[in-house]
């Protein structure tokens, strides 16, 4: 697939290049950094905010929310391998919706209501195919296809928040009674669980064929967390495998994990908060995983303090997204990890010139 050309990002390619090298836990001219951006000088006005009857009429209302989200790629700046991305998004229980779920609003994120109740309730849901005609897949699908129409080549058009295997059993069920069940009919809950990643594997075809049917700036792969490929690629990811044991999260819930990465050729493992971090060697036994992000979580910075984690993701031989608060958190990490294999992400330069920054960090 061509690497596209975007007239937010002119020198995308280079950028596309570093991933491509980092992916593999090599370098190119120096490795991806990514900045935070300013407005421009010549910012123009957001758009009036619209008045609606609901936060639920707000959320699902597809011209307002991608004119919103375009106007805040064009009106900034791009700096070091910083991706203008526009991500169509409802929230983060998007794939639960495929299985009868309805979502909650409020005025940041989303939420899903259970629709499994007691341990039988589950036997319906294994007879129960992706449902890609309900309200909130109709809304995303129609964002994408609105974000890509209106694209003009400016930026990448990324995939939506996809969670999969035992997240959706989360939010099909109350995370706690799902502990129990796993108790009760452990066989049960992973056959759900391989059931629901067959269905989250439609979803990201589903999205991925769309989005590279244009041709237009909307090739490859990207989202939320702004890495790219120029083929499928995404972030499988486990949250709830913070509530369960090593023996648990091996033996029920990364079958389903690996089921999710079988049609992808890059995977971005999302590893979020401290308690996962017992499941890490899980995922570094497995050559499914080619990269990890650690999420350490508010309160418990900065990256430097987590530099054991890094060397143990570097020396297994994946590459590894390391956050850090600030320039001076960020070359710490450099000087203890080195460059190959590492994609730098930094909070604030703290009014620092970009260009500057990078040439720090890449030197």
């Amino acid at each position: 697939m061509s690497i596209p050309t975007l007239r937010l990002k002119p020198d995308f390619a280079a950028t596309a290049t570093r991933f491509e090298a980092w992916w593999q836990g090599e370098l190119a001219d120096r490795l991806p950094i990514t900045l935070p951006g300013e407005p421009l000088a010549s910012c123009d006005d957001a758009p009036p905010p619209r008045a609606f009857a609901s936060l639920r009429e707000q959320w699902l209302d597809v011209p307002s929310n991608v004119e919103r989200l375009t106007h805040a790629l064009v009106q900034r700046t791009w700096p070091g391998d910083a991706l203008p991305v526009l991500m169509p998004n409802i929230g983060p229980e998007l794939t639960g919706t495929l299985y009868g779920c309805e979502l909650e609003f409020g005025e940041t994120t989303s939420w899903s209501l259970p629709v499994v109740h007691e341990l039988d309730d589950w036997h319906a849901i294994l007879d129960r195919e992706p449902d890609f005609t309900n309200v909130y897949w109709r809304t995303i699908e129609a964002m994408t296809q609105l974000a890509i129409d209106r694209n003009d080549g400016r930026y990448l058009v990324g995939l939506p928040d996809l969670h999969g295997n035992f997240d959706i059993l989360a939010s099909l069920r109350e995370p706690e009674s799902l502990c129990v069940d796993l108790m009760d009919d452990p066989a049960l809950i992973a056959r759900i669980a391989m059931h629901l990643a067959d269905g989250y594997n439609q979803a990201f075809e589903r999205m991925y064929r769309m989005i590279c049917a244009t041709g237009s700036g909307g090739a490859g792969s990207t989202t939320w967390t702004r890495m790219y490929h120029d083929g499928p690629a995404y972030l499988p990811s486990c949250d709830f495998w913070c509530m369960i044991s090593h023996e648990q999260a091996r033996d029920l819930a990364l079958p389903a994990i690996l089921e999710e990465c079988k049609r992808l050729e890059r995977t971005l493992f999302h590893l979020d908060g401290p308690q996962a971090l017992r499941h890490l060697d899980l995922l570094l036994e497995r050559p499914e995983i080619h990269a990890i992000q650690w999420v350490y979580g508010a309160g418990n910075g900065p990256a430097m303090k987590w530099i054991d984690v890094y060397k143990r993701v570097l020396a297994a031989g994946r590459s590894v997204q390391v956050n850090c608060e600030d320039e001076a958190d960020a070359a710490a990490v450099l000087r203890e990890l080195g460059p190959q294999g590492v994609w730098l992400c930094i909070d604030d330069i703290k009014g620092a010139a970009p260009d500057a920054v990078v040439e720090r960090l890449g030197r």
